[in-house]
C-alpha cells in the first residue's frame, strides 16, 4: 500500500500547487481568458482536450517521482546543453528527452523549449504533442512559449481546432497570450483554408485589443489573403497597415507585389515598387524576383533586362529562385535553348542550378517532345550531386507517356523506389493515361490496383483516365461497369465522368444508351454543361439526326448553356457531311459572328467539297465568312 500511497501524494501535491497558481492569477489575465473563451465557444473549444488526452508517452510518467537522476552539477548541465545542440533526428531527441525526464531537479522549460523545437524542426508535429502533453504532466512549469510550440506543432498538423484547445489551457495557466501566439493561429486557419474564420479571429484580435497588432500579425493575414486568391481584401489590409502605426515593411512590400504579379496586375505592382523607393525602403532579391516573376508571365523580356540590370546596379544579385524563373519562363515558351544559355550564366556567376533548375530544362525539352535530351538532363543531375525528386521522375515519364514511349515510363517509374522516392498521385495518373492511350488496358488496370494497394486515393483525374481509356480502347462496358460502382459506392460523381461515358457509347454506336444517360443525368442532381451537350450533338450529326442535333441546340440555349466552337464546329460538320450546305452556311455565319472559328476539321472538309462538289458557290462563301480580305477580293 505504500507504493500508491506514495504516487497518491504526488499527485495530490500536484493538485494543490495548481489550486494555488489559479488563485494567484491576474485579473487581467482571468477577464481575457473568460472574454475569449465564453464569447467564442463553438470555435476554439474549452480546453478539456489537453487535460483528459491521454498520450502514448503516458508510460514515461509514472515511476519518475520514485526512481530518478539526480544530476546537479555544472558539467552535466553543460553536457545538457551541448547535447541539445546536437540532435541529429528523431531518435536523439527522443533518448535525450528521457534523460531530460528522469533528471532531479528537472532542468529549465528553455531547455525543455529548445527539445521541442527542434522535434518541431524535424518536421515530426505528432511527436511534439505528445511530448508537450508529457512535460506537463512531469512538473514542469511551462511558459507561453513551450504552449506556442504546442499551439503550432497542432496548426502545423492541420489540426488548428486542437491548437485553440492549448490556447484554453494558456489561460488557465495565468498567461496572457501575445502576438505570436495568435500569429501562429492565424497561420493555422489559413494554413486549413477556414479564410472566414480567419477573418474573424483578426477582426477579434483588433476590436477586443487581444494583444499588440506587429508586423508579423499583418505578414500573417495578408500572406493567407494573397494565397487563398483574396487579393483586394489583402491590398485592403496593406492599405490599413499604411495608415496605422505598424507600417508595411519590405516583407509585406514584396507579398504584396508579389500576389499582385501572379494575379496578372502587372501595373499595380510597379506602382507600388516605385513607392517603396520614395518611402525609403530599399527592395531585396525576394521583390525584384516577384517583380521578374511578373514580367516572365507576360513575356516582357524586355523588362526582365531592365530589372536585371537595375538589380546588378543596386547590387542587388539574382538568386537561383531569379534564375529558376526565368529559366521556367523560356521553357514554357519553347525557348529551351536560350534557357541553357541563363543556366550558362548561372554557373558564371557562381550561382549553383538546383533540381527545380534542372526539372524546368527537363519539361522544356518534354513539351517538344525531345526526349533524348530531357533524359540527359535527368542523368546529368546524378553527376552533380543533385539528387531527383518525384516532381523530375513525374516530368520525364509524362513526356515518355506523350510520346507513347511507354517501356521508357514504366522502366523510370520502377526505379523510384530504388531512390528512396514514392511515386505521388499525379506520377500514377501520367502513367495509367499513357499505358491506356498505348493500348496496355491490363498493365494500365493493374498500375490502377497498385496505386490503391500504395495507401493512395484516386482522384478525379484518376477516373477520368480509368474511364477515357476503357472507353478509348473499346472497352465501354467496363467503364459503364466502373461508373455504375462509383455510383454505389456513394463517390461525390462528377459531370465530366458522365461525358466521357456518352462519347464512349456515341463512338461505340450505342446512341440510345448514350441518350438515356444524357436524358437522366438531371434525377441524379447533375447540370449538363457545354461539354455533355457538345458530345451528344456530335453523336446524333454522327448518325445523320441532324434534326435531332439541332433540338439538343435549343435546348441548350433554353438551359442557359452557351454553345462554343466545340459545339459549332460539330453541328457544322455534321451538315457538310449530310449535303446540308445551306443549313452548315447558317450555322457558320451564326459561329463567326459570335467570335468562333471553324477547327481543322472543319476547314478541310469545306476545301475538300470545293474540288469535288457541284456546290461551289456556296461552298466559297461559306470560306469566305471566315477567310482573310485578300482572299475575299
Amino acid at each position: 500500500m505504500i507504493l500508491p500511497k506514495l504516487i497518491l501524494t504526488v499527485l495530490l501535491s500536484l493538485l494543490l500547487s495548481m489550486v494555488y497558481s489559479l488563485c494567484k492569477m491576474s485579473q487581467k489575465g482571468f477577464n481575457l481568458a473568460a472574454n475569449f473563451l465564453i464569447s467564442s465557444p463553438n470555435i476554439y473549444g474549452s480546453g478539456n482536450f489537453i487535460i483528459n488526452c491521454r498520450s502514448p508517452l503516458h508510460f514515461l510518467s509514472v515511476f519518475r517521482y520514485l526512481g530518478t537522476k539526480s544530476v546537479a552539477n555544472c558539467n552535466s548541465r553543460e553536457k545538457l546543453k551541448l547535447e541539445l545542440g546536437n540532435i541529429n533526428g528523431l531518435d536523439d531527441a527522443l533518448s535525450l528527452y528521457e534523460t531530460m525526464a528522469e533528471t532531479r531537479p528537472l532542468p529549465s522549460v528553455n531547455q525543455f523549449n529548445q527539445l521541442l523545437s527542434r522535434v518541431v524542426n524535424l518536421k515530426q508535429y505528432p511527436v511534439a504533442i505528445r511530448l508537450f502533453k508529457d512535460v506537463c504532466r512531469i512538473g514542469v512549469s511551462v511558459d507561453e512559449y513551450t504552449m506556442t510550440i504546442a499551439i503550432n506543432s497542432y496548426c502545423l498538423s492541420r489540426r488548428v481546432d486542437y491548437g485553440f484547445s492549448v490556447l484554453a489551457f494558456f489561460f488557465k495557466r495565468c498567461f496572457v497570450p501575445d502576438s505570436v501566439t495568435f500569429s501562429t493561429l492565424l497561420k493555422g486557419l489559413f494554413r486549413e483554408d477556414r479564410i472566414t474564420e480567419a477573418q474573424e479571429l483578426f477582426r477579434k484580435i483588433v476590436r477586443e485589443g487581444l494583444c499588440d497588432l506587429d508586423v508579423v500579425t499583418y505578414g500573417t493575414v495578408i500572406d493567407g489573403l494573397c494565397k487563398s486568391g483574396n487579393t483586394t481584401v489583402a491590398i485592403e489590409m496593406f492599405g490599413v497597415m499604411e495608415k496605422g502605426k505598424c507600417k508595411p515593411n519590405i516583407h509585406i512590400y514584396t507579398m504584396v507585389i508579389d500576389c499582385l504579379c501572379k494575379n496578372r496586375m502587372i501595373d499595380s505592382a510597379l506602382k507600388l515598387f516605385d513607392e517603396m523607393s520614395k518611402k525609403s525602403i530599399t527592395p531585396n532579391v525576394f521583390t525584384y524576383s516577384a517583380l521578374i516573376h511578373g514580367f516572365c508571365d507576360l513575356s516582357r523580356w524586355k523588362e526582365v533586362k531592365m530589372l536585371l540590370k537595375e538589380m546588378m546596379d543596386c547590387k542587388r544579385y539574382p538568386n537561383v529562385v531569379t534564375y529558376n524563373t526565368i529559366v521556367d519562363a523560356l521553357c514554357k515558351e519553347g525557348l529551351v535553348d536560350e534557357a541553357e544559355d541563363v543556366l550558362q550564366i548561372m554557373m558564371l556567376k557562381n550561382v549553383i542550378p538546383d533540381e527545380f533548375s534542372y526539372n524546368s530544362l527537363m519539361d522544356g525539352y518534354c513539351l517538344q517532345g525531345r526526349m533524348d535530351e530531357a533524359r540527359n538532363i535527368f542523368d546529368s543531375m546524378f553527376s552533380k550531386n543533385i539528387a531527383p525528386i518525384v516532381q523530375s521522375y513525374y516530368i520525364l515519364i509524362n513526356g515518355y507517356c506523350k510520346k507513347t514511349m511507354t517501356d521508357d515510363a514504366v522502366h523510370l517509374f520502377r526505379e523510384m523506389p530504388n531512390r528512396g522516392l514514392k511515386p505521388n498521385l499525379v506520377t500514377y495518373n501520367s502513367l495509367l493515361h499513357g499505358l491506356f492511350r498505348g493500348g496496355s488496358c491490363s498493365s494500365a488496370l493493374k498500375l490502377f490496383d497498385e496505386l490503391q494497394a500504395a495507401g493512395l486515393k484516386p482522384d478525379f483525374y484518376t477516373y477520368c483516365n480509368l474511364l477515357d481509356g476503357l472507353c478509348s480502347n473499346e472497352r465501354v462496358e467496363e467503364a459503364l461497369s466502373l461508373l455504375n460502382a462509383l455510383e454505389n459506392k456513394g463517390e461525390r460523381l462528377h459531370i465530366g465522368y458522365y461525358g466521357i461515358i456518352i462519347d464512349g457509347l456515341c463512338k461505340a454506336k450505342k446512341l440510345d444508351a448514350a441518350r438515356a444517360i444524357f436524358n437522366d443525368l438531371p434525377c441524379k442532381g447533375l447540370e449538363r454543361n457545354v461539354v455533355t451537350y457538345s458530345i451528344m450533338i456530335n453523336g446524333c450529326c454522327q448518325k445523320g439526326l441532324l434534326e435531332e442535333a439541332k433540338d439538343i441546340l435549343l435546348k441548350m440555349e433554353r438551359d442557359k448553356v452557351l454553345p462554343d466552337g466545340v459545339t459549332y464546329n460539330c453541328i457544322v460538320q455534321g451538315n457538310l457531311k449530310s449535303g446540308k450546305y445551306d443549313d452548315a452556311g447558317k450555322f457558320l455565319e451564326e459561329m463567326v459572328s459570335k467570335g468562333f472559328s471553324p477547327d481543322s476539321v472543319t476547314f478541310s472538309l469545306l476545301l475538300d467539297l470545293l474540288e469535288k462538289t457541284e456546290h461551289k458557290p456556296t461552298i466559297l462563301k461559306m470560306i469566305q465568312m471566315f477567310a482573310p480580305t485578300t482572299l475575299k477580293l
